[in-house]
């Protein structure tokens, strides 16, 4: 997946090709696209979501509900 900066520096050196090439670039994107491309754009950002909060929330309360704090396990006493 690109990563903003590699968009940029691309972007930018688009600016340096003859207006009659680009036609040549676009070509040459969709063809790769499809070839090799992902069937939607992947989102890997830092961000969270309010679904992603949602999932650890519950994962979270799940965890709590089957874990006891109090129990001993092979790390050692509970603190």
């Amino acid at each position: 997946m690109l990563k903003p900066k590699e968009i940029e520096e691309i972007t930018a050196a688009l600016w340096y090709i003859p207006l009659e090439k680009l036609q040549e670039v676009r070509a040459l994107v969709e063809s790769l696209k499809e070839r090799f491309g992902y069937p939607e754009p992947i989102d890997d950002s830092d961000e969270w979501t309010d679904e992603d909060q949602r999932e650890w929330t519950e994962a979270s309360m799940r965890y709590g509900a089957e874990t006891n704090p109090y129990e001993e396990d092979s790390d050692g006493p509970a603190r």
